[in-house]
């Protein structure tokens, strides 16, 4: 069987201008442009540069996006899959430091000040001295902590317990030690994407789409091998995904970043049952795709316009 067409879609005779449906392009991975770190930027050409240059490229201009995709490999339309939902998530967690801990922290920085140079020995001293007077009320409080602790790891150590120092400074002042514990901004997340469609082939053009649609996300997402060059291994393709409301983006849902196809199912029984077509083809097919994004999303992908959902 020669190539498939550029452009596949199933149904045939179903999606036209007024359907909404889902629009993916296959595009060759290509890594590129400026890098999170400004000292590994390419020689002196910015990812701006690059990708003004190049229409076909997949750039984000405010990040600075090092995944590029080159020229479109495949388009493919499909249905609306039976599934639409997405998931923006930001990392937050609790922070924990005790008022010793934190001025700890401010002698020690300040004595590597010293060390280096930045500051005067006598400046220490009086660092020492401020952050004393600030934790000079609870002078016995720590003693007992200290005690408390001490007496702990002996006991564990010589009778192989497991008491925790909060039970002991519980049992004898009713007091813990005030950890400051505020909830703070820590990390950032890739969205993941699952999708899944049903396929019943109605002719047998339309069984061809679909036999090709699957080969193609298949070899897609597969890494590639180059002759002569077993040591490494290239990356797969990657996709751009849209939400489709005749030639325009649906802008009541949201958009995507470029993603890589991670997991692609084919359940060749849709029905629960083995059952063909005179040609072979499978009566029922179910596919399902999952997607996750290359990059988190920022508060600056969204700009200031209001008109879409955004990503």
């Amino acid at each position: 069987m020669a190539k498939p067409p550029k452009l596949l879609r199933y149904p045939l005779d179903i999606i036209d201008s007024t359907t909404d449906y889902m629009f993916i392009e296959v595009m060759k991975y290509n890594p590129g442009g400026q890098s999170a770190l400004p000292g590994l930027a390419s020689q002196g050409e910015s990812a701006q540069s690059i990708a003004s240059s190049n229409t076909n490229n997949v750039f984000n201009s405010f990040t600075g996006s090092q995944f590029f995709g080159t020229d479109v490999k495949q388009s493919i339309i499909l249905p609306m899959p039976n599934a639409i939902a997405s998931v923006n998530r930001t990392g937050w967690g609790e922070s924990r430091i005790s008022s010793l801990a934190g001025a700890g922290l401010k002698l020690s920085g300040d004595l590597l000040d010293v060390v280096t140079g930045r500051k005067k020995a006598e400046e220490l001293g009086d660092t020492a001295r401020k952050e004393l007077t600030g934790v000079q009320g609870a002078v016995d409080l720590l003693r007992n902590d200290f005690k408390a602790r001490a007496q702990v790891a002996l006991v564990n150590a010589a009778a192989g317990t497991s008491i925790q120092v909060s039970d002991v400074r519980g049992r004898q002042s009713g007091q813990i030690v005030n950890q400051n514990v505020e909830l703070l901004f820590n990390s950032v997340s890739i969205r993941p994407f699952g999708f899944n469609w049903d396929f019943t082939p109605r002719n047998d053009k339309e069984a061809e789409a679909v036999l090709q649609m699957i080969k193609t996300f298949k070899k897609a997402a597969a890494p590639k091998r180059t002759v002569g060059q077993n040591g490494f291994l290239s990356a797969p393709d990657i996709f751009r995904l849209t939400y489709k409301k005749g030639i325009d983006n649906q802008r009541y849902l949201n958009k995507f970043k470029m993603c890589a196809l991670t997991s692609v199912g084919v359940d060749y029984t849709g029905s629960g049952i083995h059952a063909t077509y005179e040609s072979g083809s499978p009566v029922h097919y179910k596919l399902n795709l999952s997607f996750t994004e290359l990059e988190p999303i920022y508060a600056e992908d969204y700009g200031d316009n209001f008109d879409d959902a955004g990503f």
